[in-house]
């Protein structure tokens, strides 16, 4: 008999190497630890609390045990292919296909980042420092964004990477004033007093004419002051920034960009994003299973109840007996749609059914999350996405299984999110999405690293959303909008796995799996 254990017991070592077992994307919370362990390890991961860590979770220590093995056994394989360490010191790097600044690009390396690198340099005309591997697949020039670390340099972990486990990469901000500036190096008072009179002349003339403002910006109008050196550019109110941490110079307090520039904490606000977050399906806390359909309440709403008139009709009052539902509300005692003329309204009935009359909630109160088949051949545990447009849910599947659903925020009427089928062509632990044309007028915005991004049709993805909770209600440009924690969750799921190290990767002709969006109205 397999010898077991309570998991508290378990000592660090172990539970360091199964997680590294596992991979690097089954520290998605604990869902995806707990289809190992029935439950949390220990150790910080996001979503566990401190009562789910202590409590006594029985696990098979030779399941355990062999995972180690077989990851120790990969891990020397990869030291050996792979002998070096590289760390990532330009802000993005590209990994490419071959030796050649022109190949296909197969991913993307972030500043602050760790890679695996061989030991062999293959020095050509646009590298003079030599072209390496990287693991698992392509190459990076050493020297043009990246270096050989030696001895306990290699060890060391960086305060730029980004949180590769947690809802949130990055810190993020909102620029909460106009014109605020952005330093190339911490400034010092006069520069920054230099930075504000700028931005201020700036905003004294706009106030008056936006075509001279604009001449100004531009340093076209003769004898005027020149934008300090110092910085590299003005922020817009409104515009979100991913920072990596805080500097202080002269006990003044910068939040240092993931660029690496630097901006007065002060004048920025920043952002926890919400707490909401979907539902496991297959599982649940109670000991019941979850499954679908599963019915979320989109707006806060208040029970209806029905009378029907001698004369057929049907009158609908509110129940003031029973408070409102809160917003994203699961409706455990959702029982189904039903029609009255054209009316279609939400029933809702709790148990025991023969003693409790039915209520009722209007049709655009609820999103329903329900099953569909694949509409596409599909391999046993192939993970894809179904969003659906008319009810703003998202459920994810692994083979025809469904594992988990949740809200979504699609686009406005104007910035329709496509429908159809697509793969994912670019998956990215984060990407900068702005609209700053001339002519955006109003739907201006830079969000800078929005988080756990994956692209299924041009500049349309999926990905997290910090800046508001609304989801159930249509509120983006395009893109299906999920809380960062769901963001988390589908992309820990879906093909292409991004490798240890690496901010993204391209499914273009690159020979990684991609998974599927299917959208529907």
């Amino acid at each position: 008999m397999s010898e077991r254990r309570r998991v508290f017991g378990l000592g660090a070592d172990v539970l360091a190497s199964l997680w590294h077992a596992m991979g690097a994307f089954v520290a998605v919370g604990c869902v995806l630890v707990g289809r190992v362990l029935g439950g949390c390890v220990l150790g910080g991961v996001a979503g566990c609390s401190n009562a789910d860590a202590k409590s006594e979770r029985v696990v098979d220590v030779d399941g355990i045990r062999g995972a180690q093995a077989s990851a120790a056994k990969r891990e020397e394989a990869l030291r050996k292919k792979f002998p070096r360490i590289g760390l990532v010191e330009g802000v993005q790097l590209v990994v490419r296909a071959s030796p050649d600044p022109s190949a296909r690009a197969l991913g993307w390396l972030r500043n602050g980042a760790r890679v695996r690198l061989g030991d062999e340099k293959r020095k050509t005309s646009t590298c003079r420092s030599g072209w390496r591997t990287v693991a698992p697949r392509g190459y990076v020039c050493v020297g043009q964004g990246i270096r050989v670390l030696e001895g306990s340099a290699a060890k060391k972990s960086s305060a730029a990477q980004a949180a590769q486990f947690q809802p949130l990469p990055y810190a993020y901000y909102f620029v909460k004033e106009p014109m605020v500036p952005q330093y190339h190096q911490l400034p010092s008072r006069d520069g920054q007093r230099a930075a504000r009179a700028f931005a201020n002349e700036y905003l004294s003339i706009l106030a008056h004419s936006e075509s001279q403002a604009a001449r100004f910006l531009a340093g076209e109008i003769p004898g005027q002051t020149k934008k300090p050196s110092v910085v590299s550019r003005y922020l817009n109110r409104g515009f979100f920034l991913a920072g990596t941490g805080i500097e202080v110079r002269s006990r003044r307090r910068f939040v240092r960009t993931v660029t690496g520039a630097y901006v007065k904490e002060a004048r920025l606000e920043k952002r926890s994003g919400p707490s909401y977050q979907g539902i496991e399906l297959g599982k649940a806390d109670s000991g019941e299973t979850a499954k679908l359909p599963i019915a979320f309440v989109l707006r806060a709403a208040r029970l209806r109840k029905k009378r029907e008139r001698p004369d057929g009709t049907v009158v609908w009052s509110k129940d003031l007996e029973r408070e409102p539902y809160p917003r994203h509300t699961v409706l455990s005692n959702w029982r189904g749609r039903e029609r009255f003329g054209e009316r279609i309204m939400h029933v809702l009935q709790d148990e025991p059914l023969a003693s409790t009359e039915p209520r009722y909630l209007r049709s655009w109160f609820v999103g329903v999350a329900e099953a569909i088949k694949p509409p596409f051949k599909i391999e046993k545990d192939e993970p894809w996405v179904h969003v659906d447009i008319s009810e703003q849910t998202l459920v994810l599947y692994r083979g025809s299984t469904p594992v988990y659903a949740t809200l979504v925020s699609t686009g406005l009427p104007g910035h329709d999110t496509p429908t159809g089928t697509f793969s994912i062509r670019r998956k990215l632990i984060s990407a900068t999405m702005a609209n700053l044309g001339p002519d955006a007028g109003d739907d201006r915005y830079r969000v800078e690293d929005v988080p756990w991004t994956q692209y299924f049709k041009k500049s349309f993805a999926v990905h997290g959303a910090f800046w508001h909770s609304r989801f159930g209600l249509q509120r983006s440009h395009g893109c299906v909008n999920v809380s960062p924690a769901d963001a988390l969750r589908v992309f820990g799921e879906t093909w292409p796995e991004v490798p240890p190290g690496w901010h993204g990767v391209s499914t273009d002709q690159t020979g990684f799996r991609t998974s599927r969006v299917h959208v529907t109205r």
